[in-house]
């Protein structure tokens, strides 16, 4: 079973289970992808790929993006608070310190877009 295939169950079912598989062809993974990059913008990429490959706090990650990039600090947050809401990324707060990490779907996103092979079912709850 492809990790691909493993990620898509565990997003759309619960602690009972209760996958049926369907196949998602080339093409089909292809046209996700494409969803996916019309989506989310280069500061969202950006800062997605950076959080999956750095252990640190999200202002510290931003704050050396928006200097190496030069990208405003006020739009690498906005992104940051979008890849949140769309539960992407998780981070603290200013009293609840926590170090960035990549959700679930953070890492399919990822997975999806990288360099692994397109052959992947999707599994729906019943």
């Amino acid at each position: 079973m492809s990790s691909i295939f493993k990620n898509i169950c565990s997003l759309f079912t619960g602690a009972g289970g209760g996958c049926v598989s369907t196949p998602i062809s080339t093409g089909g993974v292809n046209d996700l992808r494409r969803l996916i990059l019309r989506t989310l913008n280069d500061n969202q990429l950006l800062i997605l790929t950076s959080v999956a490959s750095q252990r640190r706090s999200l202002t510290s990650l931003l704050k050396d993006l928006s200097e190496a990039r030069e990208i405003p600090l006020s739009t690498l947050k906005l992104n940051a608070r979008i890849l949140r809401e769309l539960n992407l990324i998780s981070y603290g707060s200013t009293r609840e310190k926590k170090t960035a990490e990549v959700e679930k779907l953070g890492s399919f996103v990822l997975r999806l877009l990288g360099d692994e092979p397109v052959g992947a079912m999707i599994r729906f709850a019943d």
